[in-house]
């Protein structure tokens, strides 16, 4: 996009404002441009020094795509002169031409920013919730609003894909610009520390700066956690070019009462926000501030509390997702909103029917339980996602939410990010371990690392949370993470909660430098919709105190039905994945036969596992602790080609605590299955209880 009247700027010009050298003749300049195969006529191409490219090494495609100019390095001049096709361009010449790009972005393009009410929003966590949560209460006001971040870009309500949280200054400055020409009044944007240390907001005025919290996170680009809050500030601190003239910050934690005091100490107005009932006085012209005096209640996948103004006047504010963060995050997006100049009420109107792509969003596709998407990929915002979730399943009143829900499990899929910090995996498995029933560890976006190693380390702080504070009670590593939401689905029954956190909105994983189409929303509901229309029923086969002729007979006849209802690999359709796939199943306890011998009995337990292998049983399970059913399980073993087709279990309780821990999954029996039971009353009677009290599980067909 680019406006359909651009300002434009002279060389000279630029030159005077960023103290850059102009080596060659002036000449006007209408856009800015650092991609080479974006330049369009008129472009100034900035051809920035990179980790492994210069980019005055594409200056020639640049000066091809209509550029009529570059800034860049001494470096980059050589470059520049060294190619035919570029030797006799105009060059502006900096040390650091990074440093300068967003002033000169902004002059090309008439300092759009200034005739917008901009604001800014900056924190670990939170980010784009807040701004979404502004810009509905700046509609509800009639403004026209303009909306920057990680999701995506909109232009009073129309939409523009990103890739980036915040755009690199010349795309910004010119989006600016296009947004201007359409009328927008005033912008809501999130604000990376990665922006703010690397200037992409430079040349940009923002009318107010806010401020969510501070977590570990991009501890890969900053050294320290006291260096990422220090780019944070920026938005705040009255030696940074900036700072925002008006401040609303969160101080929920330390880090918040440390902003809070940096932006009193410069903002021409500073409030703050507390969920914990009082604001913060500051020394700066305004140091009241918005907080939470009570609750009203809570409904599905919502809640109402009680806020005060800085006047002291007191709201009622509904706040359309879960979580007490989330009510810092309304409760700032007021705060915001009305240091914008709009009235609370209104603001406060705009909330209630707020919905946040990939942040806490539900996929309901009819079952009977909660299915959620969201974004969380640090530690805190795991923690905050399972206690959100947490409260919600159980109806903790000790819990932030407080709301009566139906009693039930969790389970939670997540990874981690390949080139990205390392230190917080380890503690993204840890704070699952402690707030799910159920880890499965899988890959995110692995980029150019090796997968295996990042779902290593985030299974390894999973596992080295102690016994007494880990609430997991299983912790699976897949790699697939389709395959991983599939098992977390199979898994839950009615009553719990799902989550697949980490990538929230995203809709492709980036593997080995290519981008694969994948959104969690999408194959989340595609697996929530195969459980439905799984068939409902477990066909069982039982005989209770059988003989090894009659488990024959019987064996028989399971395969048979199996055959005539299509269950089983052997009729399952090729390259289709056997786990996902109805399944036939033999458990077999010791069997009766005639005689003492105990050789022969052993023989003919050997022969019928070795019969269930070559009959196309998926899995043969072997019950108790003698010689014949050892011998059993060693025939099933023998005849099959790895061992997989076989289980041995010494004790009936045994099996039944795998029966119950893994209900349905692939490990055991589940609704479309077929399965033979042969043995004693007591195996027959446990398992047949097993499947009687699970709800996901109804039993349809039982032949004896």
């Amino acid at each position: 996009m680019r406006p359909a009247h651009p300002v434009g700027a002279e060389l000279t010009t630029l030159a005077e404002l960023s103290g850059a050298e102009l080596i060659g003749d002036d000449r006007s300049v209408l856009g800015v441009t650092l991609r080479a195969q974006d330049a369009a006529p008129g472009d100034l191409f900035a051809a920035l020094p990179g980790n492994t490219s210069h980019g005055a090494q594409f200056a020639a495609a640049a000066i091809a795509g209509g550029a009529v100019a570059v800034l860049t390095d001494a470096h980059g001049l050589r470059l520049v002169r060294g190619e035919r096709a570029t030797e006799s361009i105009p060059v502006l010449v900096h040390d650091d031409p990074r440093a300068v790009l967003g002033a000169i972005s902004a002059r090309v393009y008439g300092a759009p920013s200034a005739r917008l009410t901009l604001i800014g929003i900056t924190g670990t966590s939170g980010k784009t919730t807040t701004a979404y949560l502004t810009e509905a209460a700046l509609r509800a006001a009639g403004r026209s609003v303009g909306l920057i971040g990680t999701v995506e870009i909109r232009i009073d309500g129309e939409r523009v894909p990103s890739s980036l949280t915040t755009p690199e200054a010349p795309d910004l400055q010119r989006l600016f610009a296009v947004m201007v020409e359409r009328g927008v009044d005033t912008v809501v944007m999130e604000v990376s520390s990665h922006a703010l240390s690397l200037g992409r907001v430079d040349g940009t005025n923002f009318a107010v700066g806010g401020f969510t919290n501070l977590s570990q996170d991009h501890l890969d680009f900053h050294p320290t956690m006291d260096d990422y809050f220090a780019a944070k500030s920026r938005l705040f601190d009255a030696g940074s070019p900036v700072h925002a003239a008006a401040a609303v910050i969160c101080v929920d934690d330390v880090w918040g009462v440390q902003m809070a005091q940096i932006a009193q100490a410069s903002a021409e107005r500073c409030e703050t926000v507390s969920t914990a009932g009082s604001g913060l006085s500051g020394s700066g012209r305004s140091g009241s501030g918005w907080s939470v005096v009570g609750r009203v209640g809570s409904g599905v996948g919502s809640q109402r509390v009680v806020i005060s103004g800085p006047d002291g006047a007191q709201h009622v504010l509904t706040v359309p997702l879960p979580g007490a963060y989330n009510v810092a995050n309304a409760l700032l997006a007021v705060g915001l909103a009305t240091a914008a100049g709009i009235d609370p009420a209104t603001a406060i109107s705009g909330l209630a029917e707020v919905a946040v792509p990939g942040r806490l969003q539900q996929v309901d596709c009819g079952q009977d339980f909660l299915a959620v998407v969201d974004y969380a990929h640090k530690p805190a915002a795991v923690e905050a996602v399972l206690t959100t979730l947490r409260a919600s399943v159980h109806g903790d009143e000790s819990s932030e939410r407080g709301t009566d829900g139906v009693p039930g499990r969790l389970a939670v899929v997540l990874g981690a990010g390949g080139d990205r910090d390392t230190e917080k995996r380890a503690l993204m498995g840890a704070a699952a371990a402690r707030g799910a029933d159920l880890v499965i560890v899988t890959d995110d976006n692995p980029r150019s690392e090796e997968p295996a190693l990042i779902r290593a380390a985030v299974a390894a702080g999973a596992k080295s949370v102690p016994a007494t504070q880990r609430r997991a009670a299983e912790i699976r590593v897949i790699g697939d993470r389709a395959r991983a939401i599939s098992d977390a689905v199979a898994w839950a029954r009615a009553g719990d909660a799902v989550v697949i956190a980490g990538k929230g909105h995203e809709t492709g994983q980036e593997i080995a430098g290519h981008k694969y189409p994948f959104d969690d929303r999408e194959v989340l509901a595609a697996a929530l919709t195969a459980r439905q229309l799984a068939p409902p029923e477990l066909t069982v086969f039982a005989a209770t105190d059988a003989s090894v002729a009659q488990a024959r007979g019987l064996l028989r006849a399971a395969v048979t039905a199996a055959a005539e209802l299509g269950i089983g690999s052997a009729h399952r359709e090729p390259g289709t994945d056997e786990t996902a796939s109805r399944r036939t199943w033999a458990i077999f306890g010791e069997l009766r036969e005639a005689g003492d011998d105990e050789d022969a009995r052993c023989v003919v337990h050997d022969l019928l596992g070795r019969q269930a292998v070559r009959l196309a049983v998926d899995q043969t399970l072997a019950v108790g602790d003698t010689r014949a059913v050892r011998a059993l399980y060693q025939g099933a073993i023998m005849e099959g080609s790895w061992g997989e087709e076989a289980g041995f279990f010494a004790t009936v309780a045994e099996l039944v605590a795998l029966l119950t821990d893994r209900s349905g999954t692939p490990a055991v029996p589940r609704a479309g299955d077929l399965v033979l039971v042969a043995g004693s009353a007591d195996l027959v009677r446990s398992v047949q209880a097993v499947w009687a009290g699970d709800p996901a599980i109804d039993v349809g067909v039982v032949v004896r």
